[in-house]
């Protein structure tokens, strides 16, 4: 099973503020063969009055890189997702987080 690694503290007050901001980033995935990515959490709304502002900025889009959208940002719904999206092969594509880091040689 693959597992969410968080930058931060996520206890249950951190869980009801995801929640509630409908956002969380600082994420990161390690899937079973140990490979770790870097994601971030959305809920539908939130992306909606994110992308809503863009707009008036006159921007079109937002985009994050290993964006998920949730129906709702909640550790039970962020751990089935990870599970489903390591079995469909989606972490595949996207630059595992030792890839983001720059050489210091």
């Amino acid at each position: 099973m693959a597992k969410l690694l968080f930058e931060y503290s996520f206890d249950e007050r951190e869980q009801d503020e995801a929640k509630a901001r409908g956002y969380l980033n600082h994420v990161k995935v390690e899937l079973n063969n140990g490979n770790r990515y870097a994601i971030v959490f959305y809920d539908y709304l939130r992306l909606g009055q994110d992308l809503e502002e863009e707009v008036k900025l006159g921007h079109k889009f937002v985009s994050e890189p290993g964006m998920i959208i949730l129906e709702e940002v909640t550790l039970d719904n962020m751990q089935a997702a990870i599970n489903r999206l390591e079995q469909e092969h989606y972490f595949d594509s996207l630059l595992q987080v030792k890839d983001l880091i720059p050489s210091l040689n």
